[in-house]
């Protein structure tokens, strides 16, 4: 398995980075993602064993990113919640998935909106002439975040909405790439 060693800095919000996931991670984003299971297309409880199954394949798929949304506070940054994207060949687009506030520490100079244009900034990068995807539950109360933050409507399933991002509102200046 090969580690993505890599941290995304905004140019706005110096408390604010997108750090790849690593081993040390995957038990925070087990008990986030349990936590607000009913958000999810997977709505069940996670167990140790499936999380370690899944940190291995994700390991070993070049195209798939997970980041914990960490936060300066003092010196130390800390990690407030999660977000990913993936390149879905056979779906022809970059989905993001699993977009996750673990928790809130006030004051921030950012929002999970800013974060989450950060990701689908860098995401752009990788394959600027696909769109920006994301699938959200009919049933999850999110689906309005996505629409401030850029997201329309383009298809509705049985249980979810098809959405896509309007790349205009990408902010290529504000992103700051780093491997760590």
């Amino acid at each position: 398995m090969k580690e993505k060693n890599l941290v995304l800095y905004s140019a706005a919000h110096p408390d604010l980075r997108l750090r790849a996931i690593n081993k040390a991670d995957i038990e925070n984003l087990r008990v986030w993602k349990n936590r607000f299971k009913s958000t999810c297309f997977l709505n069940e409880d996670i167990s140790p064993e499936q999380q370690e199954n899944w940190y291995s394949s994700f390991g070993d798929r070049q195209d798939d990113f997970m980041f914990v949304v960490e936060q300066k506070i003092m010196e130390e940054w800390e990690g407030i919640g999660c977000m990913g994207f993936r390149k879905l060949q056979n779906e022809g687009c970059m989905d993001a998935y699993n977009m996750i506030r673990g928790t809130k520490i006030k004051p921030a100079s950012f929002t999970m909106g800013d974060a989450f244009s950060l990701m689908l900034t860098y995401a752009n990068t990788i394959e600027e002439n696909l769109p920006i995807q994301s699938k959200c539950l009919q049933s999850n109360p999110a689906l309005l975040w996505y629409q401030r933050n850029n997201f329309t409507i383009v298809r509705t399933s049985n249980n979810f909405y098809l959405m896509e991002l309007s790349k205009e509102s990408l902010k290529d200046s504000d992103l700051i790439i780093k491997n760590s």
